[in-house]
């Protein structure tokens, strides 16, 4: 599934821009959860409380908190979302850019402009999301989308892989290194002994302890601490 927000202080824009991004996915085999709000503060809430978007379409102008700001604070909290910025005025463009923002989108371009960059851009997340592993949890084979995965642990003396996703927990009768060697991505990394990230969830990094969505913290070991923020660094700046 790919999540969409919505950001516009104004409710009929943000209604003209959802009949947009449905009626360019009509025809398209593509789940999606679109969520509109008034403000960035309110979208902020809902990152902080643990959702995760794919793809922010955000007003630049705004009471309150602007769509730039917004776009700062979001790309810093969700480094891997897109962003498409909308607004009635040119002059934003290159700021939007800086951001490193998708698209930058006119008010009075919408109808034309939206459907197709939203047609490309879903095609573009779902090629990024379709991977996935089975694991045999109990009784039940369950199919795991590398997206969902937030993080990995195996402890001292277990016998199973417990993966940490956005749906719950997961076991697997696996040695974590073999479970890392079968995901083969570089999404993952290894932060501690038994312990393995999905960097496309890590939120920030305070000192040794990486913060995860869903409010789970990772603690990094002393030995690998240089080169893990090294590796994130990289990510984000991908």
């Amino acid at each position: 599934m790919v999540k969409i927000g919505i950001v516009d202080d104004e409710m009929p824009v943000r209604d003209r821009i959802e009949r947009c991004i449905t009626g360019a996915l009509r025809e398209e085999d593509q789940e999606v959860q679109i969520r509109k709000f008034a403000d960035g503060e309110d979208f902020l809430e809902a990152v902080h409380s643990g959702e995760s978007f794919d793809l922010l379409l955000a007003d630049i102008q705004m009471d309150g908190m602007d769509g730039m700001e917004l776009g700062r604070t979001v790309r810093r909290l969700q480094p891997g979302i897109y962003i498409i910025f909308i607004t009635s005025y040119e002059e934003y463009a290159a700021e939007s850019y800086r951001i490193e923002a998708y698209q930058y989108i006119l008010k009075q371009d919408l109808d034309s402009r939206l459907p197709a960059v939203i047609r490309e851009l879903i095609a573009r997340i779902g090629s990024r999301d379709e991977k996935f592993r089975v694991v045999v949890s109990g009784m039940e084979r369950v199919k795991i989308f590398y997206r969902d995965i937030i993080y990995l642990y195996k402890s001292k003396g277990a016998k199973y892989v417990n993966y940490v996703t956005r749906q719950g927990i997961y076991r697997e009768r696996i040695s974590l290194d073999a479970a890392l060697k079968e995901l083969a991505s570089d999404r993952f990394l290894p932060v501690e002994r038994g312990y393995v990230v999905n960097m496309d969830h890590i939120l920030k990094i305070r000192k040794d302890t990486v913060f995860l969505e869903k409010g789970y913290e990772v603690q990094i070991s002393r030995s690998r601490l240089s080169w893990v923020k090294e590796q994130i660094s990289r990510r984000w700046e991908a």
